[in-house]
């Protein structure tokens, strides 16, 4: 096949590595800013045939079976349909839309021109996230209750950056919920979907750090709830001048608990009481976001030369999206906020 990359700069190359392992892929045209920058990624990538500053004529080019979109969030919508009415498949970065509404949309012209759309949750792509999902799902810990994440992180540059599409309320859809938080949140999913669904939340979201009008949050904390009473507890900051370090995050279950430890020696322990910590091996693997994106997207390239169907379906992206949607509301109109969405993942583990 042929596929137009637009956007392959930073995260975009990790896209591109994927076309470049693919069996599948003949020849990839590159869309890009700078052309100085998308000639250099031709040299290094053989399968790299053409490039252009305008990813206008990538939608034009009738010979692109798929097009390939890194863009701010606020481009998703718009270049998803125009290649839809041209004839050409979609994969699209995370989040796919900034609202449950634009996503919807995109959902429906794929299926109105019988083209296929696949979205980005590169993490799920990981041994590392198996490895959780498998030992949650054999009960080495019990029943899981709760499951928690807590980071801090230093992203001034983006919040202090009036130029700077990421954060920004407009264009990104919100702060870094919309942004890092899809991946924290369809990962938890994907820990706990033997529990089902979550039906409610209640979320904080708010700007703490700085005082950026057009910027969204920098702070948020979600809590999910699932039918029978386990709780999903994920925290973010991301305009610290000086980050906290790892806070402890993992699985609390009825007989033991995962503990993610950030040691890429041991990256998770099994704890369980009276026993000593059992470390939990982790095969080896695309390890991080980098490797996983290509790792996502070769998937997806198999999924659309055979037919086959992936292993993430678009409902975890929607749930996902209607969860972030719904922390946002439920932090503005101070409430719990019900939820109905269900999801589906056909990994071999699950």
């Amino acid at each position: 096949m042929h596929v137009g990359l637009i956007g392959a700069r930073s995260f975009g190359q990790h896209h591109l590595e994927g076309m470049q392992r693919s069996p599948h892929v003949e020849a990839v045209t590159l869309a890009g800013r700078n052309r100085e920058a998308m000639e250099a990624l031709r040299e290094r990538f053989p399968k790299v045939r053409a490039v252009s500053t305008h990813y206008q004529e990538l939608l034009a080019d009738p010979s692109i079976d798929l097009l390939d979109v890194v863009l701010p969030h606020d481009l998703h919508l718009p270049v998803a349909l125009e290649a839809f009415e041209r004839g050409k498949h979609v994969l699209m970065e995370k989040p796919p839309a900034r609202t449950v509404a634009e996503f919807r949309s995109m959902i429906d012209a794929a299926e109105a021109a019988d083209r296929r759309l696949f979205v980005v949750m590169n993490l799920l792509f990981t041994p590392f996230h198996h490895v959780i999902r498998r030992a949650v799902d054999e009960g080495r810990i019990g029943t899981p209750f709760l499951s928690l994440e807590v980071n801090t992180g230093s992203a001034l540059k983006v919040y202090g950056d009036p130029e700077n599409w990421r954060a920004d309320r407009e264009r990104c859809g919100g702060g870094l919920l919309i942004d890092g938080g899809f991946h924290s949140v369809y990962r938890q999913l994907y820990f706990l979907e033997g529990l089902g669904a979550p039906r409610w939340l209640t979320a904080d979201c708010a700007q703490i750090g700085v005082s950026e009008p057009e910027k969204g949050e920098d702070f948020a904390t979600l809590t999910l709830a699932y039918p029978e009473g386990a709780r999903v507890h994920l925290m973010s900051q991301w305009t610290a001048r000086a980050t906290l370090g790892r806070f402890p995050s993992g699985i609390l279950g009825t007989e033991g608990s995962l503990l993610v430890t950030g040691d890429e020696a041991c990256p998770l322990l099994l704890r369980r009481p009276e026993r000593e910590d059992e470390p939990l091996p982790v095969p080896a693997g695309p390890q991080g976001f980098g490797p996983s994106v290509t790792a996502c997207v070769e998937h997806y390239l198999e999924c659309l030369a055979t037919g086959a169907q992936p292993v993430v379906d678009l409902d975890l992206a929607m749930l996902t999206l209607e969860i972030i949607r719904g922390a946002y509301r439920a932090a503005d109109e101070g409430r719990r906020l019900e939820l109905t969405g269900t999801f589906r993942t056909h990994f071999p583990s699950s």
